[in-house]
């Protein structure tokens, strides 16, 4: 527990804000009624909002703000002791623990100021509630007060993000496998009993799924999809280029190794939470890609991040399959291939987390009254508009029905913030600093045309100079 709090501490408050912590900010800063308005012009639901909201309370500084999913994830290593010690044994707890605590895509959701620790959480509830009522023990609880959790957090799962659904059906799906049904039965009605709390926000979902078939950014996965899950599980991405191939060779190797070993032991009579948590290891990634073809892609690894945390309590068990000299061996092993994975992570500041405070103080140095600072889209303006309140800035709206356009009406209206045009923007000023990415730039060039929005900067006024923080680039131009 301690090394995971450690961790999830380490560069909280260095780690720029990007795009989407700046939209839970700025949301969150709202009342209760513009954030449930914001929430349902968007694609998620609202309650880790709502928390925002109350955390704020605190402070409103980035590492503040964070510490609530810091809370969140170091709560997820505890549950996931508990659960591996009812599934397993207290030695298959330490270890499922250890590689969640160290693991860098959970430390990653763990300084997001989004919902996704929360999402696991709930998820944990929900799983362990269920893996007591499937599997009881003598020691155990009432039943009451086990249905009472797994459909409060089958709701708060609800309440946490729409792909949760995804994540809770694998119970059913498991009982079906089971043929236990009168069980099914059960957790069918503890279910819809989850559903009816859901119900004030089930009214908005149609809306915000039809915004996604919309409006949403990702292409159809394939094979190169499902090995960046796992590299995502195992090492989280972007990573480094020269540890690329080792942190590939490692999660490939790593998960052959955990099916063949998991396949042996079914095979000689393994505890029956095995197959129980292989379930939702495997079942929610292949329903996402399912859905990805049959509906609309939304293959995104962090929709199913309780699938990761089943793939690191199969990975405690399997390392007390092996001497206790090997186990220790095999986790430090673990910790030194992921160390370059979390120092890069904690390091990290090009696209979308470009350096937007040096860039904010560059700016409030060399403007000067009657600048204009225009930029190209909202993913630099969010995060430099939380970085630099006080500095007027614009921004230019995504081309409409683009899978850019995910700036809903509704949540401009709730925060305040709305796009502008190049022609508003820069009437009658004779300087503009404009800001755009190096990556927008560069797709444009592999389209083998220039950026319109720098085109028209260029037709309109003189380059004068050209700055750059990184991947992010600061242009000065005057009439």
């Amino acid at each position: 527990m301690l090394l995971a709090f450690a961790l999830r501490l380490v560069a909280l408050g260095a780690r720029e804000i990007w795009y989407d912590d700046a939209f839970s900010i700025f949301l969150a800063r709202q009342d209760w009624a513009h954030i449930a308005s914001g929430t349902a012009a968007d694609t998620m639901p609202p309650l880790y909002y709502f928390l925002l909201r109350l955390w704020l309370n605190l402070g409103d500084d980035a590492f503040m703000l964070r510490f609530l999913s810091v809370i969140l994830s170091t709560l997820i290593v505890a549950l996931v002791y508990a659960l591996a010690r009812k599934m397993f044994s207290a030695r298959a707890a330490r270890n499922a623990a250890l590689v969640t605590a160290i693991a860098p895509f959970q430390i990653y959701h763990a300084q997001e100021l989004r919902m996704y620790a929360l999402l696991a959480l709930a998820l944990l509830g929900y799983v362990y509630a269920f893996h007591e009522l499937q599997f009881p023990n003598h020691a155990r609880r009432s039943n009451i007060q086990l249905w009472f959790v797994l459909i409060l957090a089958g709701a708060l799962a609800l309440y946490s993000h729409n792909l949760a659904i995804l994540t809770l059906i694998v119970a059913d799906i498991f009982l079906v496998w089971q043929r236990a049904w009168r069980a099914l039965a059960k957790l069918i009605a503890a279910q819809v009993v989850s559903v009816l709390l859901f119900v004030p926000w089930l009214l908005y979902v149609p809306g915000q799924l039809e915004k996604i078939q919309r409006a949403f950014w990702t292409l159809r996965p394939g094979l190169i999809d499902g090995m960046q899950l796992l590299l995502t599980f195992t090492t989280n991405l972007p990573l480094p280029a020269w540890f690329l191939p080792l942190a590939l060779f490692v999660a490939l190797a790593s998960f052959v190794i955990v099916c063949l070993e998991l396949f042996r032991a079914v095979r000689r009579g393994a505890p029956a939470g095995i197959g129980f948590i292989i379930f939702f290891a495997l079942v929610p990634p292949t329903l996402l890609f399912a859905i990805s073809y049959i509906i609309r892609p939304i293959f995104v690894p962090r929709g199913v991040i309780f699938s990761s945390l089943a793939y690191y309590l199969l990975i405690g068990w399997l390392l007390t399959r092996v001497r206790v000299r090997a186990e220790v061996a095999l986790v430090i092993t673990l910790a030194i291939i992921l160390t370059p994975a979390l120092a890069h992570q904690n390091s990290y500041n090009e696209f979308p987390r470009s350096p937007f405070r040096a860039a904010d103080a560059f700016l409030r140095e060399q403007t000067r009254a009657g600048d204009a600072i225009l930029h190209d889209n909202k993913l630099s303006f969010f995060p430099m508009r939380y970085y630099a309140p006080t500095l007027a800035q614009s921004f230019a709206a995504d081309p409409p029905d683009s899978s850019n356009d995910t700036f809903a009406r509704g949540s401009m209206d709730a925060i305040q913030i709305f796009p502008t045009t190049f022609e508003d923007a820069t009437k009658e000023k004779s300087r503009v600093w404009f800001v755009i990415f190096q990556r927008a730039l560069d797709e444009a060039a592999a389209e083998g045309h220039a950026h319109e929005n720098l085109k028209w900067m260029d037709a309109h006024f003189k380059q004068i100079s050209l700055t750059r923080f990184n991947d992010l680039n600061v242009y000065l131009y005057e009439r």
